[in-house]
């Protein structure tokens, strides 16, 4: 049952999108046709016949001055085939240059029904087109040829029908059909589609429907099949402790020195090096990313313990409010300090969200509190951007503020605002420290040091190391780690 069901949604949603597309497919087409029949219409009956109309005191005696009005006529419209025109039951004068005396049974019997308008296929010639309107005392007769009509409307789709709107005669064989009435010619042009083409149209779109409809499950598919994929792998990560510690130095330009580090999250995975743009924001959201941070700040303090570093060197974990929020994680990270005396005043525990979880301030203060009770500095990250703001910073304890890069490179738009002396401002106003991130070019930095920001983070003095070049680099720059 539960492998019968996909198929049968699949095929219901295959059923609709095709009579949608069909029903698209069709009326744009239908629309397209009339549209371009009655162009064609206004070009050889319409535009003549206002011509016709507006010619003054007409000399109905005078057949071969009437003669050239209507070459004047039709060599306007080359469309045409002839003009001609009939009154009191004879020929007046035509340009048609087979005007005879004897008006045909078929132009009697509309004359005689004193119809205004006609429009129908002359049932001598299949290939004229003729279309009478009674004008003052007499009938105008305009021809041209059916294949123009064809030639300009023809689609391997529709098809379609004129006729006048005095014909009472059943529309045609059309199954699915558009109708527009062309009020100014007194016609009616239906354009449509016959059984068997409705059929097949139906059936090509209900194919092309599965297949779309096919591909995008494959999509969806293949995605949550990346990301069951991805979650897998980082469980077995966790227990293989693949997720290592890689360390980006925070420089004082007041001490000229480094004095903390930011613990960012790396994934060796069989030697490579996954950056966390692949991975941080799926692991955030699974309860492992509890254990990965626990154990990257015990990694991270027993490396402390083998450079050659100040005793009052600091580090900076990321935490989510999610894991402020939980309690058992809390009281484990805080049974840890207590077990390592060494570390405190020396963790900084840094907020970061993607989530607008700082609405629970209340409960966030609280485990701030306690934090703060065992010599835990608290720093928040990111400040102007996403989920960070104002009332966050004044109403939560924090120690430490960090901006973003945005408002001290000039790739973007917003550091060209007043933006970075305001957030300095406030930080100094709350008696925080500050920490400029993404610190990379010596305009970025002389703009901080213009600011008398002290804390320094990015490119141009450190790049994220793994455990071993840290050491390295105490060791061989100990003047910038004493």
């Amino acid at each position: 049952m539960k492998r019968i069901l996909p198929f049968v949604t699949t095929i219901l949603f295959s059923v609709l999108l095709s009579l949608l597309i069909s029903h698209i497919i069709i009326r744009y087409i239908e629309q397209k046709q009339i549209t371009t029949i009655e162009t064609l219409l206004d070009n050889v009956i319409y535009k003549p016949k206002q011509h016709i109309e507006n010619i003054d005191n007409l000399q109905t005696d005078n057949k071969k001055y009437n003669k050239r009005r209507l070459d004047l006529i039709d060599k306007k419209h080359p469309e045409i085939m002839g003009i001609s025109y009939i009154k009191d039951g004879k020929y007046y004068y035509g340009n048609n240059g087979s005007i005879s005396d004897i008006v045909p049974d078929y132009i009697k019997r509309v004359i005689n029904e004193n119809i205004s308008v006609k429009f129908f296929t002359d049932p001598y010639n299949k290939n004229n087109l003729i279309y009478i309107f009674k004008y003052d005392h007499g009938y105008y007769i305009i021809n041209f040829y059916s294949k123009l009509l064809n030639d300009f409307s023809h689609n391997a789709i529709t098809n379609y029908q004129v006729q006048d709107i005095n014909n009472k005669a059943p529309t045609s064989s059309l199954y699915y059909s558009l109708t527009n009435n062309i009020k100014h010619l007194h016609l009616v042009i239906t354009s449509g589609l016959k059984l068997h083409k409705y059929i097949i149209l139906l059936l090509s779109s209900f194919f092309v429907s599965l297949f779309f409809i096919y591909v995008i499950s494959l999509i969806l598919t293949s995605f949550f099949d990346s990301k069951r994929v991805l979650n897998r792998k980082m469980k077995k990560a966790v227990i293989n402790n693949e997720f290592v510690p890689f360390f980006q130095s925070i420089y004082s330009a007041k001490q000229q020195k480094f004095i903390a580090a930011e613990i960012l999250c790396r994934w060796n995975c069989n030697g490579v090096i996954i950056p966390p743009s692949e991975f941080i924001a799926d692991l955030e959201k699974t309860d492992e990313i509890k254990e990965v941070t626990f154990y990257l700040i015990k990694e991270s303090f027993n490396t402390i313990k083998k450079s050659n570093l100040n005793k009052d060197f600091m580090l900076s974990f990321n935490f989510t409010v999610t894991m402020i929020l939980d309690e058992a994680f809390i009281k484990k990270v805080i049974n840890f300090i207590r077990k390592n005396p060494t570390i405190k005043n020396r963790i900084i525990i840094e907020l970061t969200e993607s989530e607008n979880n700082f609405i629970y301030l209340n409960e966030i203060n609280e485990v701030m509190q306690q934090l703060k009770k065992e010599s835990v500095l608290l720093s928040i990250d990111d400040v102007g951007t996403g989920y960070s703001n104002l009332i966050t910073i004044q109403e939560l304890p924090f120690d430490i503020m960090k901006i973003d890069r945005c408002f001290i490179s000039d790739n973007f738009a917003v550091s060209q605002s007043n933006m970075l002396e305001t957030l300095t401002m406030l930080g100094e106003s709350l008696d925080l420290m500050i920490v400029a991130e993404g610190i990379e070019t010596i305009a970025e930095l002389n703009k901080i040091n213009n600011l008398n920001i002290d804390l320094c983070q990015g490119f141009h003095y450190s790049t994220p190391c793994n455990a071993n070049d840290f050491i390295n680099r105490t060791v061989y720059h100990p003047d910038l780690y004493k």
